[in-house]
Parts: C-alpha cells; sequence; structure tokens
C-alpha cells in the first residue's frame, strides 16, 4: 500500500469516527434543546458517511446504514421514536467498526 494508499485509508477511518460521535451526540441531544439539533446531528452523520464510501472502507453495513438515515431525512416526515432510531444506529455503526478491515489499529 503506498503512502497516498494509507493517508486516503486514516481519512476514510476518522470519518466513520466522526460519523460514530456525531451519531451519540444527537442520542445525547434528546434531553437536551428541542430535537432539531437530534436532526441536525443525524444528518451530518448521513453526509459524513457519504464521504466515508468514496475515501475509506468500504462494508455493506455503511451502506445500509446511510440508505436509512437518508429514508429518515429525506422520506416522509413522520413521528420518529429519535431515542430508538440512534440508539440502533449507535448499535450498527459499533458493531460495523470492531471490524478489523474497517478500522486499523
Amino acid at each position: 500500500m503506498s503512502a497516498g494508499e494509507a493517508d486516503g485509508r486514516r481519512v476514510g477511518e476518522e470519518l466513520l469516527l466522526i460519523t460514530a460521535y456525531l451519531l451519540s451526540s444527537g442520542r445525547g441531544l434528546l434531553e437536551e434543546p428541542p430535537q432539531y439539533g437530534t436532526f441536525r446531528c443525524l444528518d451530518a452523520a448521513r453526509r459524513v458517511l457519504a464521504l466515508a464510501e468514496r475515501t475509506g472502507p468500504c462494508h455493506p453495513e455503511l451502506d445500509a446504514l446511510r440508505a436509512w438515515m437518508d429514508d429518515v431525512m429525506c422520506g416522509a416526515m413522520a413521528d420518529h421514536e429519535l431515542d430508538v432510531l440512534l440508539d440502533q444506529l449507535c448499535d450498527r455503526l459499533a458493531a460495523v467498526l470492531e471490524d478489523p478491515d474497517v478500522i486499523s489499529a
């Protein structure tokens, strides 16, 4: 692996870690200000995942997570149980991040 490829992979890994941070932050906002903060975090996480697809490690679950977030953000406005949604997204992303092919030591 060339230095450029290694750098590109590391950028992708960092984007995935930022995504995990944003999702957990969104979850924490549920007990604080109104839910728009939560949706902003969710939207930012969705956008970071889109960037990671172009620069980082590939994993089919990442595509599924982004598609799920796309549905929430771009689909019909409906009542979402945001605490449940974000708990599920965090759990699924955490499982992906445990894969040694996604985040290197």
